[in-house]
């Protein structure tokens, strides 16, 4: 297996001279796999890239890849990572900074989990065993940490611990073979969540391993001041783009709809129950269970028109089985479960909260139960023969 290790520089003389060094003891320690550097320098004006042609000489594994003007980290990488695959023919590519803050002594460690199976390996600063330097400041460490938290939420990918890291081994084949560089959204720091969304989605085998973040030793820090708005953009950009935020959107929306029939629909048929002779715990369980039927058949009828149009049921023996499968399963999550919390809501503590119980019932049980229910068996895709 080939790796390549690609760094991009600007500006990074003094460091490039002791990486390098310092990959010289630590590359020949790594068995079973053959391992060179790319440095990507963007021309910097320090002369980085004449300390790499001068160690060049030294060691066949470094390599250098020259541009013609500085124009961000992330088309940095794009270039380094085609080159790789396209002339170095790499099997794996590992993202690595320049200026020491991923330790050098981590790189073994990141590559025996090669010949452990998995496709995407994350040095990460958020697991236990990990952190992120104690001599940054407040606001420094406070960016870190909330920026990481959003770029978890806004990828939907929890199981993810570090996602705005850049110490990474991503595999080649299946994977960033298939990726289009020229569809990146960010020319800076936010590819990388872009990359790690594109890997996760692809169905990577993802591995963290622990490492301490260290703080710069030479140089100033390339972090642009505003990363965190930059990676929002991104993530906007990668769900407007995602099938799967698209499909939830249209069921937020039919959602909507068919709460609004249910809101009104409880309203009426509260007033038309109203004379019965039952508690106001009785006659709310009776409301909403009807106004609730009524929204149940009008989210069937748009979710297979709209939201899950590309599975659209159209046999009217399928349109009757699937619509009898629908209404039977939201007995329980559209139905049942909400008229229940209801009424007991409204019989201990009153009527005046008969819409707080409501909105509780229908987004904490209702929206989730039924996502479930309408992708796992209601609108299922048919596996391809």
């Amino acid at each position: 297996m080939k790796i390549v290790i690609i760094i991009p520089t600007y500006n990074e003389r003094k460091n490039t001279r002791e990486m390098i060094s310092t990959l010289a003891e630590i590359i020949p320690l790594i068995p079973k796999h053959d391992v060179e550097v790319l440095y990507v320098d963007d021309s910097s004006p320090d002369g980085t890239a004449l300390e790499v042609e001068k160690a060049m000489r030294l060691y066949p594994w470094l390599h250098l890849l020259g541009g013609s003007q500085k124009q961000g980290l992330g088309v940095a990488y794009a270039r380094g990572m085609t080159y790789a695959m396209k002339k170095m023919h790499a099997d794996w590519l590992m993202e690595f900074d320049a200026d020491f803050q991923h330790p050098p002594r981590d790189i073994p460690r990141m590559i025996e989990q090669i010949d452990r199976g998995f496709d995407y390996i994350i040095a990460s600063r958020y697991i236990p065993g990990g952190s992120i330097p104690g001599a940054w400041s407040f606001d420094r460490k406070f960016l870190s940490v909330v920026g990481n938290l959003v770029g978890r939420v806004g990828l939907l990918t929890l199981g993810v611990h570090d996602v705005t890291g850049g110490f990474k081994l991503s595999r080649v084949k299946g994977f960033m073979d298939q990726f289009d560089f020229s569809a990146l959204y960010s020319k800076s720091f936010a590819y990388k969540v872009q990359l790690l969304h594109y890997m996760v989605q692809k169905g990577a085998r993802v591995k963290e391993l622990p490492f301490h973040f260290s703080p710069r030793t030479e140089g100033k820090s390339k972090i642009i001041k505003n990363e965190m708005q930059e990676t929002i953009r991104v993530i906007f950009l990668i769900q407007l783009h995602n099938p799967a935020t698209i499909k939830f959107f249209k069921f937020g929306v039919v959602g909507g709809f068919g709460f609004v029939i249910n809101y009104l629909g409880l309203i009426y048929f509260n007033k038309t129950y109203s004379g019965l002779p039952f508690p106001i715990g009785v006659i709310n369980f009776l409301a909403n269970a009807t106004a609730a039927e009524i929204s149940i058949i009008s989210n069937f009828i748009f979710n297979n028109l709209w939201t899950f149009s590309q599975d659209k049921i159209s046999r009217v023996s399928q349109l009757i089985s699937k619509f009898l499968a629908f209404n039977f399963s939201s007995v329980l999550g559209g139905i049942l479960v909400p008229s229940l919390i209801i009424g007991l809501g409204t019989q201990v503590f009153g009527d005046r909260y008969r819409t707080l119980f409501l909105v509780l019932a229908v987004f904490g049980f209702t929206v989730p139960y039924n996502w479930f229910i309408y992708n796992k068996f209601i609108w299922q895709k048919k596996p391809r023969a």
